[in-house]
């Protein structure tokens, strides 16, 4: 509507705990009820008539070897490290909450949360802290509502040390899907 040219990428993200739970409720394979979800994603875009330039699966081999190439660089360059991270997690809106206790109830949805304990790896902000700081400040329009933007930047600065309260508060500050 602005008169840029855009690329519109669409797509089904189909990993995680709701999709391997829905196929066992469903009794079928993980893999066969992607497939499915997505062809229904895919008849709804073309039932609305939205275009859309590409649409990609996250079980795609396409997206898969793109998303290991990247993971390998960003690793090589020494800005991942594996951490441990537990703390109460919505299945259902795919959200880590900062909550105490098991059971404590998801902000989003009210449904209860799961304790996860979980190895993981995870990205070395730090390194990159003065960097986005210097540039949150020269372009105050680039995170928005302010409100949010505030969050990131006392989380880029530091304010959340630990992996847990940082998982916890990024998924409360960029929300669930």
């Amino acid at each position: 509507m602005l008169g840029y040219d855009t690329f519109f990428l669409t797509g089904t993200d189909e990993h995680g705990v709701h999709v391997e739970r829905s196929a066992t409720a469903a009794n079928t394979p993980p893999q066969k009820w992607a497939d499915q979800v997505s062809a229904e994603f895919r008849k709804l875009f073309d039932r609305l008539e939205i275009s859309y330039d590409d649409f990609i699966r996250t079980t795609d081999e396409r997206h898969k070897r793109g998303a290991q190439e990247i993971f390998r660089r960003i690793k090589d360059n020494g800005y991942i490290y594996k951490g441990t991270y537990t703390g109460q997690y919505c299945v259902f809106d795919e959200l880590y909450v900062d909550s105490v206790g098991p059971g404590a109830a998801c902000p989003e949805c009210g449904r209860p949360t799961e304790t996860v304990s979980e190895e993981n790896y995870y990205f070395k902000l730090s390194a990159f802290a003065d960097k986005l700081l210097k540039h949150y400040e020269e372009h105050p329009e680039f995170i928005r509502p302010e409100a949010r933007r505030n969050e990131v930047m006392a989380f880029v600065r530091g304010g959340l040390r630990d992996l847990s309260s940082a998982a916890a508060h990024l998924n409360g500050v960029f929300g669930s899907r």
